[in-house]
Formats: structure tokens, sequence, C-alpha cells
């Protein structure tokens, strides 16, 4: 009786368990046709269709193309603005050099009796040019259109004075006066301008006008040299302020009239004011090999104008006057 009561107390157990297992059963499927709304088909997470991921995508483009507009546009104008105030700086910087050479110059009005013959209608010497006025001129300014030489007093800031036979470089100094010449370097140009230009190396354009140079010596010694056709003398005098002038032009007022040359020796006066007349253009980019006009941001050219009054001119008198 007692193997008989504990084979039942084990059939009721197995049967307690399998009545538990069968009901947990139930339990999932009821769960899984309440998720899956009564057809008892399981579901999955539902993903986006063709028509959502294309749309997306198209608005992702065109905000991106928006932005890149934006940037492109900012990037332009910040390159461009950043180009007129370099310009401006450049331009300002020059002409304060110029104007302060200029005023510097020195004349002795000369006592003449009657006119010189070999002078034109506007008082120019006959085929004087700039190099012949360096080797021969003592004070005053001799200018074209696009070469300007200026005699000028300028004291040594270090008083380191010699001889004027021991002049051997151009910063050597042997008096107050100096010789102080503008002008414009271009390839195959006559003179200096055309023996500077032949030196690539020390230029980074290859436009034919190279830049504003400016020579700069003591009197006797630059004198000297032009006399004696030292050039090598000349070239070291000479440097390069500018690659951005494109062009360069100078005129004289005497009061009445612009003229595109002046010779104070000549006329034995000097004119009361010098237009100085700077274009300064864009420089090639080493990272950019796109023609200038296509480059971001580009900035034509643009003039730049000061009118330099002469201090030791005489002022206009008018045939009128009294």
């Amino acid at each position: 009786m007692t193997q008989s009561c504990h084979h039942a107390q084990r059939q009721g157990a197995r049967v307690f368990s399998m009545s538990r297992l069968y009901s947990s059963r139930d339990t999932v499927r009821r769960c899984r046709r309440r998720q899956s709304g009564g057809t008892g088909i399981p579901s999955f997470r539902r993903g986006f269709t063709l028509i959502e991921v294309t749309l997306a995508v198209a608005l992702t483009t065109m905000l991106m193309a928006a932005l890149y507009s934006a940037m492109s546009i900012y990037w332009n104008v910040a390159t461009e603005s950043y180009d007129q105030i370099e310009r401006a700086q450049i331009a300002r910087a020059l002409l304060r050099d110029m104007a302060r050479d200029i005023q510097s110059c020195t004349f002795v009005e000369q006592e003449t009796a009657t006119e010189s013959d070999d002078t034109g209608d506007d008082g120019m010497d006959a085929g004087v040019d700039a190099d012949t006025a360096l080797g021969s001129y003592t004070n005053g300014l001799f200018g074209t259109d696009n070469d300007l030489v200026l005699y000028i007093s300028r004291p040594d800031p270090d008083q380191d004075y010699v001889n004027a036979q021991e002049l051997i470089a151009p910063s050597d100094r042997s008096s107050d006066a100096m010789i102080v010449r503008y002008l414009l370097i271009s390839e195959g140009g006559g003179g200096l301008s055309g023996q500077f230009a032949g030196d690539t190396s020390l230029f980074s354009v290859d436009d034919p006008i190279k830049g504003l140079a400016r020579m700069q010596g003591d009197l006797a010694g630059l004198s000297n040299a032009i006399s004696t056709g030292d050039v090598e003398m000349q070239l070291l005098a000479t440097t390069m302020l500018a690659e951005e002038v494109g062009q360069l032009r100078f005129q004289y007022f005497d009061g009445v009239d612009y003229f595109d040359e002046w010779d104070s020796t000549a006329q034995n006066a000097m004119p009361l004011a010098v237009v100085i007349e700077l274009t300064l253009r864009k420089l090639p980019s080493s990272s950019d090999s796109r023609p200038l006009e296509e480059q971001p941001g580009y900035l034509p050219p643009t003039v730049h104008r000061l009118v330099v009054p002469i201090l030791v001119a005489k002022p206009y008198v008018g045939e009128t006057a009294i």
C-alpha cells in the first residue's frame, strides 16, 4: 500500500508539471495573438518605404546645396574684402613714401637772361631721358609719364658719411644729397627697366609688367656710376617695391595745365604739384592654377590717385595778374 501511495504521488506531480507547461504555452500564444491583432501571424518592426527614403535623401541634398551656396558666397565676399583692404594698405604705403620723396626735392633757380634756343614749346630739352638726367643733373626733378627722377636732401640717420672717392656700395653716403628714382619694370624695356627685369628670380608674375621699383643712392655715387656705365651699381641700388602695381602714371601741374613730362633744369622751375596714379592688380596664387578671373573673390584692377604739392615751387602768376 505504501508503494501504491508513492506511485500515485509521482503521477500527480507529473500531471501538475505538464499542466503548468501547457498553461505557460497558452499564455505565450495569447500574447503573440494579441500583438499581431488577433490574426495569429507574427508581427515584425515596420521599416521605411522607398518613397520615404527617396524624399529624405532629396531634402538632405537640398539642405547641403543651400549650405554650400551660403558658404561659397561668404567665402567670395570675405576674400574680396580682404583683397580690398590689402590693396588699400599697399597703395597708402606706396603713395606716402612717394609723396615724402617728392616733397624732399631741392631746387635752386638759375638766373638766365634769355630762354634757351633748344627747348620745345613745353620747355623740355630735346633728346633728354632719365639716364641722361641722372648723370648730369643735380637738383629738382626730371619726369615722364612712367618714370620719375628726384634730387632730394635727406640726412643719414647714423651720420655715417665717407669721402666721395671712397663710395663703394649704394648705401654709402658722402652728403645729404641723394637721387631717388621711381620706374615701372617691364620686360623688353629700355635702360634700367629692362636690365632689372632680366633677373627673373625676383618676380612671381608672368606678365611683361613686373611692378614698381625704386632706385636710391648717394648723388655723387650714382651720378658717377651712370656716367661710367656701371650697371651693377645701379642694379644694386634698385629694389622692387610692389609687384601688385600693373600701371604707373605721373602728371605735372604748372598751375594751369597738366603735362606728361617735366624737366626742372630745362624749364628752370618746379611744377606746383605731381599727380601719381597707381593701378594695382591681383597677383597669381601658387595654390590655384586657374586664371585670375575664375578664382574665388577675384577683384579687378583698381586705380589709386594722389596729388602731391611741391613745397619749393613758386606760386603760379597768370599773365593778367597785376
